[in-house]
Parts: structure tokens; C-alpha cells; sequence
């Protein structure tokens, strides 16, 4: 992804683009494929915004988010899921005898994006 939307305020938070992926299956594979220095890499860089990320999404209309807001509430739901492994001091992004990620199946509600996208 080379351009992405963003509010103008997080622009910086653009090389974090492959991060954005709207969908629950997709951001809990996406962290337990990623090394952890890729996974810290994204954890530190969202930590220091994540207040003025939650300030600027709390102040919009669920219904009325546009594509940049929509983004940024993705990566932000994505830096709440890659949170685990950081900060309970995991050596991997995932638990080393958890069940296979490739056979999780998301339903309902989570096989969704927010937005009702499948």
C-alpha cells in the first residue's frame, strides 16, 4: 500500500500500512506470521499516538467515518491485537503450543470488517 489514507494528523503512521487489514482473521495472522522486531517495530511507533489516536476517534460518528478515519480505527484495532505478545513479554507473536492459526475460523461479526465487508 503506497497511498494510504490517514487523517492528515497520523500521516506519519503511513509506513505502517501493511498493518491495516480491516478484517479480525486477517490482523491475528498477520501477527503470529510476524517476527517480534517487526511486531515491536509497529507496537512503538502506535504506543506514543494511541491517546491521540482514541481522542480523535471518539470525537466522530461510528456511522459517519471516512475512509482515513476508517483506516486509522483498523490500525489502531490492530496495534490493540499485536499488543499482547509485547507486553506480556512473549519470545514469539504467538503462544508456542496454541492451536493452529490456520485452523481458527472466524464467524459472524469477526469475519467481517466493522463496516459489514466480508
Amino acid at each position: 500500500m503506497t497511498d494510504v489514507a490517514l487523517p492528515p494528523a497520523f500521516a506519519d503512521l503511513a509506513p505502517f500500512a501493511d498493518w491495516i487489514l480491516p478484517v479480525e482473521r486477517d490482523r491475528h495472522r498477520k501477527r503470529v506470521t510476524s517476527d517480534l522486531a517487526t511486531t515491536r517495530r509497529f507496537y512503538d511507533a502506535m504506543l506514543p499516538r494511541m491517546e491521540a489516536v482514541l481522542t480523535y476517534l471518539n470525537g466522530r460518528s461510528w456511522e459517519t467515518l471516512d475512509a482515513a478515519d476508517r483506516t486509522l480505527f483498523v490500525l489502531a484495532s490492530a496495534f490493540m491485537e499485536v499488543s499482547h505478545p509485547i507486553e506480556l513479554g512473549w519470545k514469539s507473536t504467538d503462544i508456542e503450543d496454541a492451536f493452529p492459526y490456520q485452523r481458527l475460523e472466524f464467524l459472524s461479526v469477526s469475519a467481517r470488517t466493522p463496516w459489514g465487508d466480508r
